[in-house]
């Protein structure tokens, strides 16, 4: 991809966005970058991973081979439709507890920070 040569004329809400998404990513340490971007992904993949293996499995378990269902086709769906309703509300809400505003991960960068600042770590002791 080509390089931007020009500034970008992006509208205030788009530019702090963009600016804050460009800190994000310019601006981190590993520790940052891996409670941010890679488990964020982790979590993605675990959430597709549920979507897909649930109804599979659940396929599995109420239609045996060689033989008749065990239960009725339509009470397996309007169950399989409430599982999935269910992972999918369950997901939000662990996503907006881990990566929101003030989420878990928020928090554990920020102390994080501090932490390891010039001026913000416990006290040495000098020699």
């Amino acid at each position: 991809m080509t390089p931007r040569r020009g500034p970008m004329n992006l509208k205030p809400e788009a530019a702090d966005r963009t600016q804050r998404s460009l800190e994000r990513h310019g601006e981190t340490n590993w520790y940052e970058w891996t409670l941010r971007e890679f488990l964020r992904y982790l979590f993605g993949l675990g959430i597709l991973a549920l979507i897909v293996f649930v109804p599979l499995q659940v396929q599995l378990s109420w239609l045996p081979s060689n033989g008749p269902p065990v239960y009725d086709p339509t009470l397996v769906s309007i169950l399989l439709v409430i599982a999935l309703v269910l992972i999918g509300v369950g997901a939000l809400l662990a996503y907006r507890t881990l990566w929101g505003e003030d989420g878990v991960v928020e928090r554990n960068v920020a102390r994080h920070r501090r932490a390891s600042s010039p001026g913000g770590g416990p006290p040495t002791a000098r020699p």
